[in-house]
């Protein structure tokens, strides 16, 4: 296979372009311009589950931000990976070469993805040098999850993306299917995931409790707040608790007593990355299913 020769020569074009430059200042601003307001600096307001005192106050402040960049930078740098090449006719060269069209889909991922990860580590390690020069406790595995969580969300855009780049047949709509895509996951699905509970307890009749499962497993295979759950789930120390934040204030007490003391297997931790990582292999797959029969 030859997919590593296409991803490293992806990553270098990237260094070559200045993507990589760019995207390492962004993510060295965002992570440490927060850091440096509320902490050295005394803006903001205090986390309520008290964190305050500890990095975990850091990690607060920022999931509900890069759950919305991430994903964002994640799709601007990888929806025209392909299509960029299909329309410019150097596709064919590449593929010309001893490179399958599995090679390009796969060495694509993996070199968008090296180019977005670099930066993102880049920025938690400035981050955490900041963190370090104040007074707060520095909580290593927390910071570290909250670093690892945010890898694998721009793993899972930059998959999708790539994939979207793959069944697209222009940039065009590749751009519009992305877009449209960032859209859905970041602001448009708690409404769906509600109204197509609504629907099914209108024609088919379902308990309280079924409803309130229903909603929360839909809520859970949107990655972005998959990943914001598994955040708080190790802030608060509890899965459960981290489940109940997923509702408004209004709703939250009804969920409580509702989900109890445990929560049924489907909505575990371990059940929410899995659906995270299914978005990744999905994605490719499918992108590629498509671009393997497409006529270039």
């Amino acid at each position: 296979m030859t997919w590593q020769a296409v991803a490293r020569k992806d990553f270098q074009d990237a260094v070559r372009s200045k993507w990589l430059w760019a995207l390492s200042a962004l993510f060295v601003l965002v992570f440490s311009l927060p850091a440096i307001l509320q902490f050295y600096l005394e803006m903001g307001s205090a986390p309520p589950q008290g964190e305050q005192g500890s990095s975990d106050a850091f990690i607060f402040l920022m999931k509900q931000g890069t759950s919305v960049l991430v994903p964002l930078i994640a799709i601007v740098l990888a929806y025209a990976s392909i299509t960029q090449e299909r329309e410019s006719g150097s596709l064919k060269l590449l593929l010309s070469l001893p490179h399958s069209r599995e090679d390009v889909v796969f060495g694509k991922v993996v070199g968008r993805a090296g180019v977005l990860t670099l930066p993102i580590v880049l920025g938690f390690v400035v981050a955490a040098v900041l963190i370090l020069a104040t007074s707060l406790s520095f909580k290593l595995a927390n910071f570290v999850l909250f670093a690892v969580l945010t890898v694998v969300l721009g793993l899972v855009f930059v998959g999708l993306s790539v994939g979207i780049s793959a069944a697209a047949s222009t940039g065009r709509r590749a751009m519009m299917s992305a877009t449209g895509a960032f859209f859905m996951f970041v602001i448009l699905w708690n409404a769906f995931a509600n109204q197509l509970v609504n629907l099914l307890d209108k024609y088919v009749g379902l308990a309280d409790a079924t409803q309130l499962h229903a909603v929360l497993f839909l809520k859970l295979l949107n990655p972005t707040q998959a990943y914001k759950t598994l955040i708080d789930s190790f802030l608060l120390e509890s899965a459960v608790q981290s489940r109940i934040m997923m509702f408004g204030f209004m709703r939250q007490q009804v969920a409580a007593q509702t989900l109890g003391e445990s929560l049924p297997v489907y909505l575990s931790n371990g059940f929410v990355v899995s659906y995270l990582l299914l978005w990744l292999l999905v994605s490719v797959g499918v992108g590629y299913w498509v671009f393997e029969n497409a006529d270039l």
